[in-house]
């Protein structure tokens, strides 16, 4: 996939900062403790803690232990923000007055049948089959579940839903994404219609969508690294900045 950064800036208000800021945390903290739950019962503790996502770490040029980044992705719609999933993030090196640079690590777990799906994407799928399945219960369930109230509530607000069947979403009309179709588990996403953008590249004018990364590190809001997606998968990442 191709990446590269431009210096071209991307504004948003502080409410949308704000907002992001505080709704990464909230979404953060349902992954890991959907992916704790899920390795306590079926995988080992190493595998675990790369799923979580909190105690995997890497070392800099300075002999410094540094943490891996949650890479969230984001899109601004007419319904507010939604968070589509995210992406291990590891950092290649970070300074005092200077700002961390990643690399990718995408993780996969084997599910069988020589067949894998990336961990990021499946505890997204895990999260909304755990939200459907309490909602539709809660009646009987009482204060007795495993998210709070206000942990559904910023599910339901925030975080886009993905099935393990395209039926839910064919079934409510909607459109899906397939994530992974190819020699893994086919996992269906709600589509989320992302801003058009385009921006100047080389002389040339380069069109896509915009999308809102969102970094958070362990339990900490990181900033934002906003990023254009072209049509063939690849990434322009630019620079926020407050309007």
């Amino acid at each position: 996939m191709r990446e590269e950064s431009l210096s071209r800036e991307v504004r948003y208000g502080k409410q949308d900062i704000a907002e992001l800021e505080s709704a990464s945390i909230q979404v953060h903290l349902i992954y890991k403790k959907a992916a704790e739950l899920f390795n306590r019962t079926v995988y080992s503790p190493s595998v675990k803690d790369d799923v979580a996502g909190e105690k995997t770490h890497s070392t800099n040029s300075n002999g410094q232990g540094t943490a891996p980044a949650v890479l969230q992705k984001w899109i601004q719609t007419a319904r507010g923000w939604k968070c589509i999933g995210c992406e291990l993030k590891q950092p290649d090196s970070i300074g005092v007055q200077a700002e961390a640079t990643f690399h990718e690590e995408r993780m996969y777990l084997g599910v069988g049948e020589g067949r894998f799906v990336r961990a990021e994407m499946l505890i997204q799928a895990i999260v909304w089959s755990q939200y459907e399945k309490i909602r539709m219960f809660a009646p009987w369930l009482g204060d007795d579940t495993f998210y709070t109230v206000q942990e559904l509530d910023v599910i339901a607000r925030y975080i886009v839903p993905t099935y393990f069947s395209e039926r839910p979403l064919h079934e409510q009309g909607k459109v899906s994404k397939v994530h992974h179709p190819s020699g893994q588990i086919p996992l269906y996403q709600e589509y989320v219609d992302a801003p058009s953008f385009c921006v100047q590249v080389d002389g040339g004018l380069l069109e896509g969508r915009l999308l809102t990364g969102v970094y958070v590190s362990e339990e900490q809001f990181f900033g934002l690294n906003p990023y254009l997606k072209d049509g063939d998968g690849g990434r322009t990442y630019m620079q926020a900045c407050v309007q």
